[in-house]
């Protein structure tokens, strides 16, 4: 048996650390089973297709395995200019603005269509071998992409070592119903039921060596962050983060051992001094932080002069964790809020109170985390946003920046972007916002409009504070900040 793993290209460049999960876990428990890993965000894009379709040649796989990361072109975020340009379309009075976001959102839509075609072709190029998809995306997609593809093809939702396994064993697709896959038959789409989730707490570290001979592009990506993952799964229930429909709403972790001794591996071999942990969040629920301590006392003690980053939710750290965090090299704080409002903080279920977040704050400027910057996430307009829970936001921005200080605490703008299978998207359809028969895949103005959630009636006044801070401000780390300054005197009126 030979299986050729083949990562899309995300939207940037990012370490394929589930595919190299896979591999690891498919060599691991079939030693016999021959696997070569290509990534095709690293070849010029002309030439992606051929470059593929020669390593299926040479190497002549049984199976041909793509993992897809990312399928759309837009962030609802300060940085991502398709949110200004959107915001310039449907809100500016200033016709030359209208016009050159019409052009620009030309240029968005068919760079989007022609990426998803472009990603289709190599997935339907393959027609005489066993084709698996995988990946986030897929995952998220699965149903609208499976009417797209083959009738060859597997797909994988969520975690894939079992399913993946299975059929590296040479399962057919209609003896892995109870996994978490999906294939076509007779015209119609087909859902397998997964009754367990993979036991994480007994993978040894990944074999990097081997991982290396497997992988020869690997070497590309030992100067960025590499990705190492903890636990997986999310007890909590947001409703806008799909996280939970992937990985599931039970933490399931991997010995602290076992993580710290891959990134020795990474740190001793191959030189990498920047990590990134994987998981939903890093640090969540109070279980994950004497595990979460356990990983980072020893990285402490014996790996110097690195820098990591993660998603982490700080409202349950304790001292002994802040210190950890910060002596280990955290690059910096993100604290994804989402509203200084407790009452839209629980609307969205987000499982927090913010006078225990301020106190954690405090806690990690105590522990010497003193003049560096703090990235504050907020989501504007979120269900049932008002001008008072607004101005709630604004003043929990002012209580972290007396903590941190006034240019060290950086607020980024967000709009909430409605992903399948969450209960935001539930919410916008029951609520009239989106159709009940909505295509996520087929992106057109009115749709993309939709799909970043921004209802009236404060959608306008939002939208036009934003242009206005856009066009006014020359320092974009500090959008944030005169944003929040000229939105509270907005309120005031």
């Amino acid at each position: 048996m030979k299986i050729l793993y083949a990562w899309l290209p995300p939207a940037a460049k990012i370490y394929p650390a589930g595919v190299v999960a896979i591999a690891d876990y498919v060599h691991k428990k079939l030693p016999d089973v021959e696997q070569k890993i290509i990534d095709l965000s690293l070849v010029d894009e002309k030439k992606r297709k051929d470059f593929l379709l020669r390593s299926i040649e040479s190497f002549d796989p049984e199976i041909v395995a793509f993992s897809w990361r990312d399928i759309q072109i837009f962030s609802p975020k300060q940085e991502d200019r398709s949110l200004e340009m959107a915001f310039k379309f449907y809100y500016s009075m200033n016709p030359l603005d209208k016009i050159e976001a019409c052009i620009f959102g030309i240029k968005a839509m068919l760079t989007y269509k022609t990426r998803t075609h472009e990603i289709l072709s190599y997935i339907n190029a393959i027609k005489d071998r066993k084709v698996v998809v995988g990946g986030s995306a897929f995952s998220l997609f699965a149903e609208q992409i499976m009417k797209r593809v083959n009738d060859n093809v597997i797909g994988v939702v969520g975690e894939g070592e079992h399913a993946f396994l299975k059929i590296a064993k040479g399962c057919d697709a209609e003896n892995l119903l109870d996994e978490n896959v999906v294939f076509r038959k007779n015209n119609r789409i087909v859902f397998g039921e997964k009754k367990n989730f993979v036991e994480i707490e007994e993978f040894t570290p990944v074999d990097f060596d081997y991982v290396s001979e497997i992988f020869p592009q690997f070497k590309e990506y030992l100067g960025m962050h590499i990705g190492v993952q903890a636990k997986r799964g999310c007890p909590f229930r947001c409703i806008f983060c799909s996280y939970p429909y992937i990985e599931g709403r039970v933490h399931r972790y991997r010995k602290p051992s076992v993580v710290f001794e891959e990134m020795r591996t990474l740190y001793d071999n191959f030189g990498v001094r920047k990590f990134w942990f994987l998981d939903s969040n890093f640090v969540s629920s109070p279980k994950t932080i004497e595990h979460c301590n356990e990983i980072l006392g020893m990285v402490r003690k014996e790996l110097k002069d690195i820098e990591w980053g993660g998603y982490i939710r700080i409202d349950n750290i304790n001292r002994e964790l802040a210190e950890n965090m910060v002596k280990t090299g955290i690059n910096f704080f993100e604290i994804s809020i989402t509203s200084g409002s407790q009452k839209l903080i629980n609307f969205m279920k987000m499982g927090y109170k913010l006078d225990r977040v301020l106190k954690a704050c405090e806690l990690i400027k105590n522990s010497g985390y003193d003049n560096q910057k703090v990235i504050i996430n907020y989501s504007l307009n979120a269900p049932h946003e008002t001008k008072e829970t607004l101005k709630e936001s604004i003043a929990t921005y002012k209580k972290m920046r007396s903590i941190f200080g006034y240019d060290n605490t950086l607020p980024y703008i967000f709009f909430l972007g409605i992903q399948p299978h969450t209960e935001l998207e539930k919410f916008a359809i029951e609520s009239g916002y989106l159709s009940r028969d909505y295509d996520p895949l087929a992106i057109n103005p009115r749709t993309a409009k939709k799909l970043i959630y921004n209802p009236p009636p404060l959608n306008r006044m939002l939208a036009k504070t934003y242009l206005k801070i856009m066009k006014e401000c020359n320092d974009r780390e500090k959008f944030g900040i005169y944003y929040m300054e000229a939105l509270e005197k907005e309120l005031e009126k």
